[in-house]
């Protein structure tokens, strides 16, 4: 006579136990899910059992990462297609390892005819899983992935940055085995052991270019708007927006004269201020007898609101009607410099350490913040500086 015992029993190869109600994605992707059953029986001889049993992979549930928003961004247009660089932290979503897709179409954008362009990374994967029961402040536990060859956990690995209940840790070590529980312990330790069921996320960062096209208008700004998208396999993008702003320098250059000896002119005048005297300088209408002392004065302004670079002032003298009148501010100076700030620098003709040189009858001058003797500064926007020389009529 036969007896017949059926015992049915479910072994998770976890510790995690699965409610009646729960969301599968309160559950790693790619756990296993193994169902055995033993049968029992005599078949006369004695007691016998055979078993039976059916593993499951618990399947990816994607889920939209999460996305910080950095703040828009501005920098000197530098020529056409100037990169603006935008640093993103995204952290993974979902239940399991997942690959994520970054996007920046241009809503908008100023002054560029439309040339505008954005790079974006390559599609890039960030692992994901859940913790079961047991885990401490600095040791998690896991679901193994059902993979012991590749020394990660879900696509978690050592040095990865892993959001556990918003805490943000690196992780320092994993243990993993083809079935039943991982490991993943955390370089610090966090506030609170996790429980059962919490997400433990990948996080990095991406960088987002934007490149500002080629201006059309100097001295106006290119303004380029564009909205960030992440998105994982099947589940929806999340977005940011970021405007990236590119300033531009345009610089103008006015030359002006007085008459020292015999002060008089109609056209442009304007005050300005060297060696601690003020004086009306004019655009034009100024007389001057042989042997008077004229002093010009060229002025160069940058009316945009980024930089111009590399500023130089040229200037050829007319030589058959003027000399270049030579230790004109002391010393042994031809040539004084005002700044952007009003400060004043005497320089020489020679060609020595300092911005100015006079070749024949060529006057150079480097202008502009970090000028010196072999290449010109930076005026920033807004911001005026000139120069002063005299020279006395033949």
């Amino acid at each position: 006579m036969k007896k017949l015992f059926s015992i049915i029993a479910l072994f998770f190869l976890f510790s995690l136990c699965v409610h009646i109600g729960r969301a599968l994605a309160d559950v790693a992707a790619n756990a296993q899910i193994v169902n055995q059953a033993t049968l029992s029986f005599d078949d006369g001889s004695g007691l016998q059992t055979v078993n039976a049993s059916v593993t499951v992979t618990v399947a990816l549930v994607p889920g939209a990462p999460t996305l910080d928003a950095p703040a828009d961004g501005v920098i000197a247009y530098a020529g056409a297609d100037t990169p603006l660089a935008f640093v993103y932290t995204i952290i993974a979503g979902g239940n399991g390892p997942d690959t994520y897709t970054i996007a920046g179409p241009i809503l908008s954008q100023t002054n560029n005819g439309n040339s505008a362009s954005v790079t974006v990374p390559l599609p890039f994967d960030l692992g994901a899983t859940i913790t079961t029961g047991g885990s401490s402040a600095t040791v998690l536990q896991v679901p193994s992935d059902g993979n012991n060859s590749d020394s990660a956990v879900n696509g978690i690995a050592v040095d990865d940055m892993v959001v556990v209940n918003g805490e943000a840790r690196q992780v320092a070590a994993i243990s993993d085995s083809a079935t039943g529980t991982a490991t993943i312990t955390l370089s610090a330790a966090l506030t609170s052991a996790p429980g059962v069921g919490v997400s433990v996320l990948e996080q990095r960062t991406f960088t987002l270019i934007v490149n500002s096209g080629t201006i059309v208008a100097s001295g106006t700004d290119i303004v380029v708007t564009v909205e960030t998208h992440a998105s994982s396999s099947a589940a929806g993008f999340v977005a940011d927006e970021v405007i990236a702003t590119y300033t531009s320098g345009s610089a103008t250059l006015t030359k002006f004269v007085r008459n020292v000896d015999n002060p008089n002119g109609t056209t442009g005048a304007r005050s300005f201020t060297v060696n601690l005297s003020a004086n009306d300088y004019y655009t034009d209408g100024v007389t001057g007898a042989p042997g008077d002392t004229l002093e010009y004065l060229l002025l160069a302004e940058n009316t945009g609101a980024g930089d111009v670079t590399d500023c130089t002032i040229d200037d050829v003298l007319p030589t058959a009607f003027v000399t270049l009148v030579a230790d004109a501010f002391g010393g042994t100076n031809e040539v004084v410099y005002v700044d952007g700030a009003g400060a004043e620098t005497q320089l020489s003709q020679e060609s020595d350490a300092d911005a100015a040189v006079i070749v024949g009858a060529s006057l150079s001058v480097n202008v502009g913040s970090g000028a010196a003797a072999a290449s010109g500064g930076t005026v920033a926007g807004g911001e005026s500086v000139f120069i002063v020389y005299q020279v006395t009529i033949n």
